[in-house]
């Protein structure tokens, strides 16, 4: 979650949530949260000719319009907002942003946003976090919005790994910083038995910019290794 967004309003633009920056000004979204702001598109009720097609008994995949653009996602039976959804120019068909929900707290919360530009992700305007994994580590990378007058910025993955909802370790990890992204590598559990092994955990950063101001950023992880496939690699 995007604690601090006083200067997001330029890049949440992107995403054309609504239609003119000017009227988005006038409405006061550009210091609303990143939550808050991207709901506007998503919520079923600002959809037209929305469309609902059951999955399961728990899960429904919608669609709808909004403005100009196509909205694709996923909501449960009480319309709880959930998984990944995307956002399409609905002429072109060319992909705009992707979003992911997640259930926080009993909230409904944008945990990742990847916006696109020229169809390639502009990973200065996004937050999301890629995952990679081999037979001794695991390898993290988070990606925050730029602040233009950021003066100093950290980042920490806090973590655990668990297995049968039984919690093994419970660690934490000083990310290593480059532009926009942050790095985390760390090794997995020696010895482990364990096919699969779930690492939960929360990727915080701090930043302030040049006048004072602090803010900050957070993503949810939850990924599963499996140490059947790594190992046999």
């Amino acid at each position: 979650m995007v604690k601090y967004i006083k200067n997001g309003g330029s890049f949440l633009c992107l995403f054309l949530i609504i239609i003119s920056c000017e009227k988005e000004k006038s409405k006061g979204y550009e210091n609303v949260s990143s939550t808050e702001y991207f709901s506007i598109s998503t919520k079923l009720s600002n959809l037209k000719n929305l469309k609902k097609l059951k999955i399961n008994d728990s899960l429904y995949e919608v669609r709808g319009y909004f403005n100009s653009f196509e909205i694709t996602g996923q909501v449960k039976k009480n319309n709880i907002r959930t998984g990944w959804w995307e956002a399409k120019n609905q002429k072109t068909k060319t992909l705009m942003a992707r979003l992911e929900y997640r259930l926080i707290d009993n909230k409904e919360f944008v945990n990742q946003y990847i916006l696109f530009e020229h169809g390639k992700i502009d990973t200065l305007k996004s937050k999301f976090y890629s995952f990679e994994k081999n037979i001794n580590s695991v390898k993290y990378k988070f990606y925050t919005p730029s602040q233009s007058k950021e003066i100093r910025s950290e980042g920490k993955l806090y973590y655990g790994y668990s297995s049968n909802s039984k919690k093994i370790k419970h660690l934490e990890y000083k990310c290593i910083k480059n532009r926009n992204s942050f790095d985390c590598e760390f090794p997995i559990p020696l010895n482990s038995s364990i096919n699969d092994l779930i690492i939960r955990g929360n990727f915080w950063q701090m930043f302030q910019l040049e006048n004072g101001d602090i803010g900050e950023n957070d993503i949810y992880i939850l990924d599963t290794l499996n140490m059947k496939a790594i190992n046999q690699r």
